[in-house]
């Protein structure tokens, strides 16, 4: 069963983009980590921020986007921890 947290998501969404720096994003799932089962969302701690621009490119060619998707939740919990969100 996935875990939900709409109160991390919000904090996700106040962060700037995770790859450009945009104050505009959404929280995004990461994908192609084998974090979520097949056609789910992974749990939303693995949120980050991206802006709708960098999110489109994710999406068309997640692959080349991993490593730095893992590195991205690693920093957006990191954020998350030192500001008291989690």
């Amino acid at each position: 069963m996935r875990h939900k947290n709409p109160r991390y998501l919000a904090f996700v969404r106040s962060l700037p983009c995770a790859h450009c720096g945009n104050p505009e994003t959404i929280a995004h799932h990461p994908i192609g980590l084998g974090m979520g089962a097949m056609g789910t969302k992974p749990d939303d701690i693995s949120a980050v921020p991206m802006c709708p621009e960098c999110h489109g490119k994710l999406h068309e060619n997640a692959k080349s986007w991993a490593l730095p998707q893992i590195r991205w939740i690693l920093e957006t919990q990191n954020k998350a921890q030192e500001l008291g969100e989690l």
